[in-house]
């Protein structure tokens, strides 16, 4: 009788531990989801925002600039208008080339003497 309590009191120890092993390792395993797409969606957000500088770049050199969509080494940016110059410039900027997207909005003012930002937004 001492042998079966002794046997039992181990088994129910041991199911305990395999369960709380288990539930451990589900748990890190959704950490480390969570995680990697946090710092997928903040390295879309950098390369997003790259894009828009790139595009005021192109703008101040060219007032003229119009491009929907270019191609950087990370992917490829999308360029849509609200107003699109020569002096006022509304855009919004976001990329194609992740599942984690982010959508930038910049409103700024083209002059002679350079760019005015007036406005720099995720939305």
């Amino acid at each position: 009788m001492k042998g079966f309590v002794a046997i039992s009191t181990v088994l129910i120890l041991l199911s305990i531990v395999i369960a709380i092993g288990i539930t451990v390792t589900y748990l890190s395993i959704g950490e480390a989801r969570s995680s990697l797409s946090l710092y997928q969606g903040e390295d879309n957000l950098d390369f997003t925002e790259g894009c828009a500088e790139d595009v005021i770049l192109k703008i101040r050199s060219n007032s003229s600039f119009s491009g929907t969509s270019f191609t950087r080494p990370e992917g490829i940016c999308n360029v849509a208008y609200a107003l699109s110059g020569p002096t006022n410039w509304d855009l919004t900027i976001n990329s194609s080339t992740s599942t984690y997207q982010r959508k930038i909005r910049v409103i700024f003012t083209r002059n002679t003497t350079g760019i005015t930002l007036t406005s720099w937004k995720e939305i």
